[in-house]
């Protein structure tokens, strides 16, 4: 198993969609972004959490967010609204290396704070060779 877990501070998403609006076209899907735009004046706990969901990916991969693009990881959501995580582009490819066969996602935020946790199963547990 391999878990990521990631904590962000909604206050930075607040000041990141004032000053640079159009980011958020460049990280998140479409769909993503109707989901957080449909919360109003909330709209950067839910930001701040799909950021978190992606840094808890890249860390559950062993990777982290960097040298991946923006959205090699992203959320949809079921029709009961609970969050599922895709994976394509190099997350895709470190999972598939690492033989993983099922994710679970759990993001929340209260508050000032944001936090997503991401587990994956399956593969080996040999990362310290790759």
């Amino acid at each position: 198993m391999y878990v990521g877990v990631d904590l962000v501070k909604i206050d930075r998403w607040e000041r990141i969609l004032e000053k640079f609006p159009a980011r958020a076209e460049k990280i998140f899907t479409a769909e993503e972004i109707a989901h957080c735009e449909k919360k109003g004046k909330k709209r950067a706990e839910s930001y701040a959490a799909l950021w978190g969901a992606r840094e808890a990916a890249g860390k559950a991969l062993g990777i982290g967010i960097f040298g991946s693009a923006w959205q090699d990881a992203f959320v949809t959501w079921t029709k009961w609204g609970a969050p599922v995580l895709h994976l394509q582009g190099t997350f895709q490819k470190r999972a598939e290396q690492l033989g993983i066969t099922d994710m679970s996602i759990s993001i929340s935020h209260e508050e000032h704070m944001a936090i997503a946790v991401v587990v994956m199963a399956g593969g080996r547990n040999d990362t310290d060779k790759d």
